[in-house]
């Protein structure tokens, strides 16, 4: 269905016809004796310029020949064989390379067909995680809050995204035959961990365009590590944001001693175990659906249903994305303008936060990645009670991922209202920033909020 298939095509079918053409000069040639007289080897000769003008030649340059009997007709024959000769070869470069470009086409266009038929040939039985493993990747993550207060909402929110997902992830790899384990521990040299990494990239290239479960996790492994790994940047490279941490801290201590966190802390847990509950409800039910699909409408409720499912499996990954690129635009902006800048350029012209805004699409379209698989297994069950089964046994991961998609979606929206209150306190005298929130839109902003009482909220971008 690639455009470039007609073209390839046309150049294919170009060449044949040159080929033919000039093979049929290099014929007429040599047909040619030296015994035919002059006038008739005049008329061979016109004839034989219509010909050479198909494929190329002048026929006025034919016209102008005077020729002798012998001599005259040998040369016209070792130029029309020469230029038979490289007619041939310019028509079977191209025949050649045309091939090779449909062939490419051809491959690239199955390469998730081919990546499902691997991954389905080496499959196992899937085997999800305990539930105590994963409940101990969201909670020891979260136990850094003991230690600084800020920790348990920031590198103990990516890490426990990260490390759970990554629990489900390999435990699909593992059923489809590309295991991701890192092997660190067995060598820590440079080369073997390279090659570790590299295996692993591989197994994932892999196993995505096969594995819609795989690309659900993925995305979750994706932002914990990216946030992750933002945080640390701003922590190492930016005093200030240190500074807002030891804040936090002292504020923390004022309340009590550090037991008196636990409280705290283990409400963060829940709500990281709530949020990870669409990708375990998406690798139970839609084990072996790939990511490839269709592109058309038709095919009823349950041709609707799955290519929803897979589309809010997009939109959740392109909304973490979203927020990686609000970071790094936002922290190169400040690093080249300086900490006081106000950035509206790149993402930031049509979304004020897009950290904020790409979360919660991110998280919104995972959530609803679960019911769309919980209904699509429910319509194409064949069952006498028409799937309510399948609805009453994924009642409580529903319910969890509902709980967890409106618990940080309370705490984004807070967090927008914060900084939009902090923007404007600081920057809403300049006509810059008027015109800024003119043509850029906020995200999703719950009510009014002071600074004060926004402090106590972390945020993955800081003004």
């Amino acid at each position: 269905k690639s455009p470039l298939v007609p073209l390839v095509s046309c150049l294919f079918v170009w060449g044949v016809l040159s080929s033919s053409a000039a093979a049929f000069s290099h014929g007429a040639t040599s047909f040619i004796s030296p015994a035919v007289s002059v006038s008739q080897q005049h008329e061979i000769i016109s004839r034989r310029g219509a010909v050479h003008h198909f494929s190329g030649k002048r026929t006025k340059e034919l016209c102008k020949l005077r020729m002798t009997s012998t001599t005259v007709e040998s040369d016209i024959t070792i130029k029309s064989r020469r230029h038979a000769l490289g007619s041939r070869r310019g028509a079977t470069a191209l025949a050649g390379a045309g091939i090779f470009l449909c062939t490419l086409l051809k491959s690239n266009a199955a390469f998730a067909k081919t990546a499902a038929t691997t991954v389905s040939t080496a499959a196992a039985p899937l085997i999800l995680p305990p539930m105590h493993k994963i409940l101990l990747a969201c909670l020891l993550p979260t136990l850094l809050g003991f230690y600084k207060s800020e920790y348990g909402v920031s590198y103990g929110y990516g890490t426990a995204m990260a490390a759970s997902s990554y629990l489900i992830l390999a435990s699909i790899s593992q059923s489809a035959g590309l295991p991701l384990a890192l092997s660190f521990a067995s060598s820590t040299k440079p080369a073997a961990i390279l090659s570790s990494l590299t295996a692993t990239v591989n197994s994932l290239r892999t196993l995505l365009p096969a594995s819609l479960p795989a690309v659900h996790a993925f995305a979750l492994f994706f932002y914990g590590t990216r946030l992750d790994l933002f945080l640390l940047y701003r922590e190492l490279c930016l005093p200030r944001f240190r500074a807002m941490r030891e804040r936090i801290e002292d504020r923390a201590k004022k309340q009590g001693s550090r037991l008196k966190r636990t409280p705290f802390l283990l409400s963060c847990t829940f709500l990281y175990f709530c949020m990870v509950c669409p990708a375990l409800v998406t690798t139970k039910l839609c084990e072996g659906m790939s990511m490839s699909c269709a592109v058309g409408l038709g095919g009823g409720l349950a041709s609707f249903l799955e290519q929803s499912l897979r589309l809010s499996v997009i939109l959740a990954l392109s909304g973490f994305l979203l927020g990686a690129v609000g970071d790094l635009n936002k922290s190169i902006g400040k690093m080249l303008k300086g900490e006081d800048t106000l950035i509206t350029g790149g993402i930031f012209r049509f979304f004020r936060h897009p950290n904020y805004t790409g979360e919660v699409i991110g998280w919104s379209s995972s959530c609803l990645a679960a019911f769309l698989a919980v209904a699509l297994k429910a319509v194409t069950d064949t069952s006498s009670n028409g799937g309510l089964h399948i609805w009453k046994s994924m009642a409580g991961f529903l319910s969890l991922s509902v709980m967890g998609v409106t618990g940080i979606s309370f705490v984004l929206g807070t967090a927008t209202a914060g900084l939009e209150f902090r923007q404007q306190e600081k920057y809403g005298d300049s006509e810059e920033y008027k015109q800024w929130v003119k043509k850029s839109w906020v995200g999703f902003k719950m009510g009014k909020q002071k600074k004060a009482e926004s402090e106590n909220i972390q945020e993955t971008t800081e003004e």
